[in-house]
């Protein structure tokens, strides 16, 4: 991508995962990008174009990382890992839940957004799937470990400030993957 629609795309995203997509509006993404309405429509054409573009560059970035971060690592250390480098991310002081779920949210009547919702959901799903030994429990484990690691994601949002009911939280996930996969 090219240096200004790169620009515009990073600031865009910024704000979007801080404020929403609702609350953020065009003139704010220019002012704080330094680029004129004008660059930002040659570029975009519209809000709803940015979304899905800056949708698309953060799934690709978050593919390309979460990837990396299980690369050669055996079956049930890949999905530990996996596990591992979410709560990192959950961990962030500018950690603010997950941006597709909030596009899906908040813009519910876009089918181009939905889509790239469920890829990107299911990009972790399979990826989960891909490091698990081909039983009849296949299906089952990797729809238990995603829905535990959506769980998590949520409960990273909504108890954020109470560190002692949330590290517990992690804690008995934890136990309970671990005994999923070893048992």
């Amino acid at each position: 991508m090219k240096k200004i629609p790169k620009l515009i795309a990073n600031t865009a995203e910024q704000l979007f995962y801080q404020k929403g997509f609702a609350n953020v509006g065009v003139d704010e993404i220019r002012d704080q990008s330094g680029c004129s309405k004008t660059t930002l429509y040659k570029h975009f054409g519209n809000k709803d174009n940015l979304i899905f573009e800056v949708l698309k560059i953060r799934n690709l970035r978050f593919q390309q990382d979460l990837s990396a971060a299980i690369k050669d690592l055996d079956q049930n250390d890949a999905i530990i890992q996996i596990f591992k480098w979410h709560l990192t991310w959950f961990k962030q002081d500018n950690f603010n839940g997950c941006l597709f779920i909030r596009a899906n949210e908040e813009l519910h009547h876009d089918q181009a957004i939905k889509q790239l919702a469920i890829e990107h959901k299911e990009f972790i799903r399979q990826l989960i799937s891909q490091q698990l030994p081909q039983t009849p429990q296949h299906i089952t484990l990797t729809n238990q470990l995603m829905v535990i690691l959506e769980g998590l994601l949520n409960i990273s949002v909504v108890y954020k400030d109470d560190k002692t009911l949330y590290d517990a939280m992690i804690n008995d996930n934890f136990a309970l993957i671990t005994n999923l996969l070893y048992n």
